[in-house]
Formats: structure tokens, C-alpha cells, sequence
């Protein structure tokens, strides 16, 4: 269909790059749908509308509460340019706030992490709040008619915490953490998560739209070209997709004979974890956390990604790995191997970027080991509020 017949349904000024027809493409079964037109990683309205309905208003994991641990300290970060800060207070609970003063909305706590806060005061005009977000001061107000300080503290952001593991959600109305867990809480129960320290962190900035780097994550149909030593441990075929309804999805690759966890040789230094199943013993659990976080379980250590829009073109990935908190091992021969192969998957998320912006991209089609990225897809389409659009 030509341009001119397109017809607008997403994003301001009547603008749409893509009409119901090719959504219509994608709702179809596995064996004859079509993947997800060109436009959507690339228009800046359908970035904009992501922001509002998918990456705002859903749970993503921020942190370790071991990252918080005394009175005072704080963590800030950006989400989809709002400024969140979390800090523990005197009486040693968590909380989250939106980083910005009541007054004229100035950013309050610049430092990305420290201690030792008594209080949050704004370095514009000395607002001063107390780490429950009570506003304690505000200088020079006290001729102004009908304001009452009660009404003036921090917004507050939702926080919850699973198993170490620190969960921010900016919509007030969201269901709650462990119903958007749903099945993975009963999948890592095995794993000791709360005993877990951080050996490594990465930041990688992905010349890419965030869904590619999602998709990515949950097929291997790539993994021989792509990753062939990922590919000689886990072959691409093994395994089972056991989350598939979202906002969790994923399942397990298994090792080959002689393998036991992802690292160059497939073996290591570290004990694996007490308690683990036989079963549990030879797979790698996948899951992507949708749409914010990706998780992976093996017997030695897990890994935890956070993905952050930057804008319709640019994703910042958080990458931590973590070990046993009694493990004295560093974890180097696990870092190098993810290292590898994270490096591997964003220079070619970055071509299949590059890619879905020429003239001549149209929507493809998925093969049978795409399953998962199908039905991440609808998913999308879902929370986009597009199916009515697209039937």
C-alpha cells in the first residue's frame, strides 16, 4: 500500500508509519505472520507513545537493597527522563521519590549514589524535606495565602522489593510486583537471590531501538552466526520457552555434556549453588522482564540487565553479574564471556537497526524458532492499545 493511503492512529499530527493492514500482518499465527513494521523502531511519536503506556507505567528493577544499606543512603537514575531518587531512612525502610522540589521542580540530589543524608534539601531555594518526603522547610512562605505544608512533599514513587532485588514502578495504579512476576517467582525459587553481591557492572550505549534489543534477547536463531561459542555450549535448539504469557517470557537452554555454566570453557571455579535440581544443574534460564529487564539463572551466578530508552535510536544497557555473597571467586572468566557475547549482540542490533530506517525495509517474516519474539510482539502491540486498530 502507498503512502498516501496511510491512515494515522498513533502519535501527534496525524503522523503514523504504518497502516492496520501491517498490524494486521503481525496478529497472524507464528507460521504466517510478519514482523513488526520499520516505523516502529524509529518514529519519534511511536517512541513517545512508548513512553506513556509501556516503559512509565511498568515495574523495572533498579537495583540491590545491599546498594542502600545504612541510613542515608541513596541511589538516583533517570526513566524515560523522570528523576527518581531512593533513599533508606532513620527508621531504616526504602523509599522512592520523584527527584524533583515542590517549588519550581529542580532537580534536588544530583550525585548518581552516596550516603549519609539526613535530609534533601533543594540547592536552588532551600526547600527542605525529610527522608520520608515531609517538607520541613520553605523560606520565606509564610505570606502566602492557603499554602499548607502538608500538602507539599515529595511525590512519591512506588517501590517494591523482591528477594534483594529493587522494583520502582512510576504508575500509582499498577498491579502489584509479584502478580507481574507471575511465573518467574516460582522459577527462581531455587536460586538463593537474596545471598547474591555484585562482582561486575557494565554500561553499554546501543546504538539501537530498545525492542531489538529485546527480541535479541529472547531467540537464538542468531546464536550460530552470531555468538558460535554461546552456540557450542547451549546448541540453539535445546531447551523449552516455559513463560510465555508476558509480561514475563522465556525458558531454558540446556549445557552440552561436559558443561556445567557460560564461560569460555563451560566450566568453572565457583561451586554452584546449594539446593539447585539435577535439571537445574545443566540449564541457563532466559527471561526478559518486559519491557524493562532481562534476568539469567545459571548454577554459579546470575545476571540481571536493565534496559533504558534513551530515545527512538539509543538504549542504555546496565549489565550487573552477580555471585554468592561467600564466593571469593571474581567472576572474571564469566565477565569475559559476556562481555564477548553482549559486544557480539549490540554491533548486530545496531545493523538491524540501521536497517529497519532504509526505504526499502518492509515487514518480514518469523521463523519457528521466533516463537517468543511473536508473542512479545502482540504483547506490544497489546499494551500499545493496537489490536482494535489492527483487527
Amino acid at each position: 500500500m502507498g503512502a498516501s493511503r496511510r491512515t494515522s492512529s498513533v502519535g501527534p499530527g496525524g503522523r503514523r508509519p504504518v497502516d492496520p493492514a501491517e498490524i494486521r500482518r503481525v496478529r497472524r499465527p507464528l507460521d504466517r505472520a510478519a514482523t513488526l513494521p520499520g516505523g516502529f523502531f524509529s518514529d519519534p511519536s511511536v517512541y513517545d507513545q512508548e513512553l506513556q503506556r509501556l516503559i512509565l507505567p511498568s515495574w523495572q528493577c533498579v537495583g540491590r537493597t545491599d546498594e542502600i544499606t545504612r541510613s542515608g543512603d541513596f541511589l538516583t537514575f533517570e526513566v524515560a527522563g523522570s528523576g527518581v531518587v531512593i533513599v533508606r531512612g532513620a527508621d531504616e525502610q526504602l523509599r522512592a521519590f520523584h527527584n524533583v522540589c515542590r517549588h519550581r521542580g529542580t532537580r534536588l540530589v544530583e550525585p548518581l549514589s552516596g550516603g549519609g543524608l539526613t535530609r534533601i534539601q533543594c540547592p536552588y531555594h532551600a526547600w527542605t524535606y525529610d527522608l520520608t518526603g515531609r517538607l520541613l522547610g520553605s523560606p520565606l512562605m509564610t505570606d502566602a495565602k492557603e499554602f499548607n505544608r502538608e500538602e507539599f512533599g515529595l511525590f512519591p514513587v512506588r517501590l517494591e522489593v523482591w528477594r534483594g532485588f529493587v522494583f520502582i514502578n512510576l504508575d500509582p495504579k499498577a498491579g502489584s510486583l509479584a502478580k507481574y512476576l507471575g511465573g518467574l517467582v516460582r522459577r527462581a525459587a531455587p536460586y538463593p537471590l537474596e545471598r547474591l553481591r555484585r562482582a561486575r557492572r557494565v554500561v553499554y550505549d546501543i546504538a539501537a531501538n530498545w525492542k531489538l534489543i529485546v527480541q535479541n534477547a529472547n531467540e537464538c536463531y542468531h546464536c550460530p552466526g552470531v555468538h558460535p561459542q554461546l552456540a557450542q555450549i547451549t546448541p540453539y535448539r535445546s531447551g523449552e520457552e516455559d513463560l510465555t504469557d508476558g509480561p514475563v517470557f522465556g525458558g531454558w537452554m540446556d549445557f552440552v555434556d561436559g558443561a556445567n555454566t557460560l564461560t569460555a570453557s563451560g566450566t568453572s571455579p565457583r561451586r554452584p549453588f546449594p539446593g539447585l535440581s539435577p535439571a537445574d544443574l545443566r540449564r541457563v534460564y532466559y527471561y526478559v522482564l518486559y519491557p524493562s529487564n532481562f534476568i539469567s539463572l545459571l548454577p554459579d551466578y546470575v545476571t540481571f540487565d536493565w534496559f533504558l530508552p534513551l530515545g527512538p535510536d539509543r538504549t542504555r544497557l546496565v549489565f550487573d553479574l552477580y555471585v554468592d555473597q561467600d564466593e571469593s571467586d571474581p567472576a572474571d572468566d564469566a565477565m569475559e564471556f559476556w562481555e564477548t557475547t553482549n559486544r557480539q549482540d549490540w554491533h548486530i542490533c545496531e545493523m538491524a537497526h540501521l536497517g529497519s530506517r532504509t526505504l526499502a525495509y518492509r515487514q518480514g517474516r518469523y521463523s519457528s524458532d521466533e516463537e517468543v519474539v511473536h508473542l512479545i510482539d502482540e504483547y506490544y502491540l497489546e499494551r500499545m492499545g493496537l489490536l482494535g486498530r489492527g483487527k
